[in-house]
């Protein structure tokens, strides 16, 4: 057997009857056999709480909700609200006419518009409550 340029033999050419030093395993591992892999799927909430793209749009879609149900509310609750005004200008008579020494038209517009305003926020928190809690249950992955 002849030495190669280095002290190294080549693999085949070993006798089992040689006495040479014996070759000792080295184990590899990568320095980031402990890291998360890529497909592990993050939770919502820390795309949320770090602001990246995705819990960008998680929010987005919370406030457009949010929006979408005050102009809701806004736009009933206003209709209402202007629409009693111009109703007692189409039927002046019905402006003319009292309810003992008030007019229906304070009558109306005062003491109707309490209760309705009063409805509409119970409306709007009860809602909103749902909305969010719709959210939190999407964050929490349920």
């Amino acid at each position: 057997m002849t030495p190669t340029p280095g002290g190294f033999e080549p693999r085949g050419e070993r006798t089992p009857g040689d006495a040479g030093p014996a070759v000792k395993r080295v184990r590899i591992v990568s320095p980031r056999r402990d890291a998360r892999r890529r497909s592990e799927k993050r939770p919502d909430a820390v795309e949320l709480t770090e602001q990246t793209g995705l819990g960008e749009i998680y929010l987005t879609a919370l406030l457009r909700a949010q929006l979408r149900l005050s102009i809701a509310i806004l736009l009933a609750v206003g209709g209402v609200l202007v629409g009693l005004p111009a109703l007692f200008l189409l039927l002046p008579e019905m402006a003319a006419a009292t309810i003992g020494p008030a007019p229906v038209i304070w009558l109306v517009a005062g003491v109707s518009a309490y209760p309705l305003i009063l409805l509409a926020a119970r409306l709007h928190v009860h809602l909103a409550e749902r909305i969010e809690r719709d959210f939190t249950d999407l964050m929490a992955g349920r």
